[in-house]
């Protein structure tokens, strides 16, 4: 009986874990968490009713990700990449996916069109919600579109730029219909491959990566807000 109960109680415990840190996971790459932001573990305690030890052991996977740091004494706080090291990362992705959007351009074929077209619905179906899936879609589709490129070594350098700043990318979320807007503009790139055009890919690449990259920049100023509203509308 007691083995059966302890294996509940992990169970439980496991569930609260992943149910917690997907809303704050959610909650700070929408942006509602802005970077430097403190994460108040009593808060957060008091907000989603779970143990000290569930908190503590989100925040820590959350700083495995790269989302947060903890400080003895002082806790967790959202991270942030100083203005110079966001405008040095966005220079060479924006040099860099400019030469992978030609490569693109090149060597699209109808199929792939077909298959980033769906993406971009599979995408959009998850776009109200703001949950881990449309997250991965997302990441899902900029995969596939660089991946035409024809160039492992090209795409591993931009994917791996891409997570560096992989915050700075759904910062801008939080933005009112700033998701519907980042669709239409998934749709105008598919669009402009179709027509061949590849100098309307490039610009639209590169517009999509400036979005977000100044957004990100006039948050570091910014001043938070409530614990509560935050982790609802993000969740």
């Amino acid at each position: 009986m007691g083995t059966n109960t302890n294996r509940a109680e992990v169970s439980a415990t496991s569930v609260s874990s992943a149910l917690v840190l997907r809303k704050l996971e959610n909650a700070i790459l929408s942006g509602y968490f802005k970077p430097r932001e403190r994460l108040v573990e009593r808060d957060l305690l008091a907000h989603f009713d779970v143990s000290r030890t569930v908190i503590r052991e989100v925040l820590k996977m959350l700083e495995g990700k790269g989302l947060v740091k903890i400080t003895p004494y002082r806790g967790a706080i959202v991270v942030d990449l100083t203005a110079e090291e966001v405008e040095q990362i966005f220079f060479l992705r924006m040099k860099l996916e400019a030469v992978a959007a030609g490569l693109v351009a090149e060597n699209i074929t109808r199929i792939e069109v077909q298959r980033l077209k769906r993406l971009c619905k599979e995408l959009e179906r998850h776009m109200t919600d703001r949950t881990d899936q449309m997250i991965e879609k997302d990441n899902e589709f900029h995969r596939a579109l660089f991946r035409v490129s024809g160039n492992n070594y090209l795409n591993e350098m931009v994917d791996y730029l891409s997570m560096k700043v992989h915050m700075v990318k759904f910062n801008s979320w939080s933005l009112p219909n700033r998701i519907e807007q980042s669709i239409l503009e998934h749709n105008a790139m598919i669009a402009a491959l179709e027509r061949r055009d590849g100098g309307a890919f490039e610009k639209l690449v590169t517009d999509h990566l400036l979005f977000s990259k100044n957004h990100y920049l006039e948050q570091l100023n910014g001043i938070p807000t409530g614990i509560s509203n935050k982790v609802e509308k993000s969740s």
